[in-house]
């Protein structure tokens, strides 16, 4: 009984955060940038051979919809998911 209601509160729990919204919502750039950071973030993960993070570097600098997605992307496909940063600042914001 008790596993049911942590699986159930943890469904929830996962629905909402899909709900946030981000300024970028709309912006194809926020795509583009979530695409890259996922794709860095799984690299990330145990036993998946590193590679070197994706992000284009000219629309990091200029677009603020690129970069958002980009971290928003890194921090949802890492390992333990949202918020668990187990890689460098390199990856996150550094060259």
């Amino acid at each position: 009984m008790q596993v049911k209601l942590i699986v159930a509160v943890s469904l929830t729990a996962l629905s909402l955060v899909g709900c946030g919204t981000s300024k970028y919502a709309e912006d194809p750039l926020y795509d583009a940038g979530f695409g890259d950071g996922c794709s860095t973030g799984t690299s990330r993960t145990p036993g998946v051979p590193q590679m070197k993070p994706v992000r284009d570097d000219r629309l990091w600098e200029d677009s603020d919809a690129y970069k958002a997605g980009w971290r928003s992307g890194y921090g949802s496909c890492s390992p333990g998911g949202r918020g668990d940063n187990t890689s460098s600042d390199r990856d996150v914001g550094g060259r």
